[in-house]
């Protein structure tokens, strides 16, 4: 019988099914260098990689587990070897004192191992600050209280993405997320069991979701339904629906061709272009900028922020037919550099207006 010759697709196939198999183990974050892949092992170690962007991640993935098969195999070897050589047990009891620590070993490395398993996550100071003051009303530590919080989330999303739209259901976690009070944030990590890790890593990849947002979602949500949380006079005012359609109104109101006003009491000159990319929520503009913007339209800063955020998440994405060429969508707001250095204006009003940010 003739031997099927394999195409190197059939390869590439390959390569493509085993690293889907290990997308539910694989953790990635952006760095400086460009994104750090974290791959959890069935023995609970781990392997991490860095790349300049996901195809590097990939290819740099499998060459360290290409590099470890060798070490794997003189591990099985020497194991094989122990056991084939090791004496018997002269004493039953001493067998079962053996055994029976080795099963207690076996059980503290499963424990230690769920212990390690942890989420990062980007949060806004007041969003923790609630989660605080769960842990609180409930006598928990914030550990067990976020942990609480993102099983209930992930139940509600689950139960509630089976009848609704899953875009819309995402993007209402996400609006409530932003809505919390303050622009500062903090990054800390939530400890769980592998398996609900796991899981919810399985579920941000399959909807395109990093698992810092996926999750800044959950715990929004399960805080929204969460009665326990008493607001104190220590904590600061809630953002309102109706303040933010003002807001809205007021942003709509110098948008365009009446930016020019807005944009030289902001200390951006007469950069109409500017000031209209700040007033759609595309740009990360400085604080200083900000203020100013927000005293002009009349607003408090912290209902002008959001609002700017509303509006730069409910922005329509449009469909595209052509299939080259297509136009670009930002999904991610832009820093204040990179929206000044695109407008490529003269050098000396570039220097000024990036100086405005320091």
């Amino acid at each position: 019988m003739k031997k099927p010759s394999l195409k190197l697709a059939d390869y590439l196939n390959g390569c493509a099914s085993f690293l889907a198999c290990l997308k539910p183990y694989m953790h990635l974050t952006r760095t400086s260098q460009g994104v750090r892949c974290r791959l959890t092992l069935p023995d609970g170690s781990c392997v991490d990689v860095q790349g300049q962007d996901e195809p590097h991640i990939a290819l740099n993935l499998m060459h360290a587990l290409v590099n470890l098969m060798p070490e794997a195999q003189r591990v099985e070897q020497k194991e094989q070897q122990s056991v084939s050589t090791k004496q018997p047990v002269a004493n039953s009891q001493v067998t079962e004192t053996i055994m029976h620590s080795d099963v207690k070993a076996k059980q503290m490395d499963e424990a230690t191992r769920k212990a390690r398993e942890q989420i990062g996550v980007t949060t806004k100071v007041t969003l923790l600050a609630e989660i605080d003051a769960v842990a609180e009303r409930r006598g928990v530590s914030r550990a067990t209280a976020a942990r609480e919080l993102l099983q209930d989330g992930l139940a509600r999303f689950n139960q509630e993405s089976r009848s609704k739209n899953t875009s819309k259901l995402l993007a209402e976690y996400e609006r409530k997320a932003n809505d919390f009070f303050g622009a500062k944030t903090q990054s800390w990590s939530i400890r769980a069991d592998r398996r609900l890790v796991m899981k919810t890593r399985l579920t941000a990849g399959e909807y395109e979701r990093t698992t810092s947002s996926f999750v800044t979602g959950l715990l929004a949500e399960a805080l929204s339904h969460n009665v326990l949380v008493v607001p104190t006079k220590e904590q600061n005012p809630v953002i309102t629906d109706a303040s933010l359609v003002l807001a809205m109104e007021a942003i709509n109101s110098v948008r365009g061709p009446k930016a020019k006003a807005i944009a030289v009491e902001a200390g951006l000159g007469e950069n109409r272009t500017l000031a209209n990319l700040i007033l759609s929520g595309s740009v990360f503009a400085p604080a200083r900028v900000m203020r100013k913007m927000a005293d002009f339209l009349q607003l408090q800063l912290d209902v002008f922020s959001v609002a700017l955020e509303r509006r730069f998440r409910s922005q329509p994405i449009p469909a595209f037919k052509a299939t080259s060429g297509k136009p670009e969508v930002d999904l991610q707001r832009k820093p204040w550099a990179v929206a000044v250095k695109e407008l490529e204006l003269p050098a000396d009003e570039e220097a000024r207006l990036l100086q405005l940010e320091g």
